[in-house]
């Protein structure tokens, strides 16, 4: 029943992200998306709370690599609408995209090793 939980906020999360990129897509008004978009990343961050919470989960390498590259883009975000300063964000764009891709090679090396 936990992990089912879990789960059904991150899949809520996901449906609203894809909602919010529908919506900005179609023209409507940007403070929508916005708002969709902050919705969207509450759920998927109670989905990571609801599994940290639960018992023998360790996180890894992997998974910080990760977090700290979805935090990056967050605030590439910034520097691209609010703050309008290109090379910034360029080097939290890219800086975010080689910290994911690297830990989802660890993740998949991780695996591999315990299986």
């Amino acid at each position: 029943m936990e992990k089912t939980r879990g789960r059904m906020f991150l899949y809520i999360g996901l449906s609203i992200i894809c909602i919010a990129f529908v919506v900005r897509w179609l023209g409507a008004p940007l403070y929508c998306f916005w708002g969709l978009l902050g919705l969207a990343i509450s759920f998927k961050a109670v989905f990571l709370v609801a599994v940290f919470r639960a018992g023998p989960f360790r996180p890894g390498l992997w998974l910080y690599l990760i977090l700290a590259g979805v935090v990056m883009i967050l605030t590439s975000l910034l520097f691209k609408s609010i703050f309008p300063i290109p090379a910034i964000r360029n080097i939290l764009f890219y800086g975010a995209i080689s910290l994911k891709i690297t830990g989802l090679i660890l993740l998949l090396l991780d695996r591999k090793k315990s299986n």
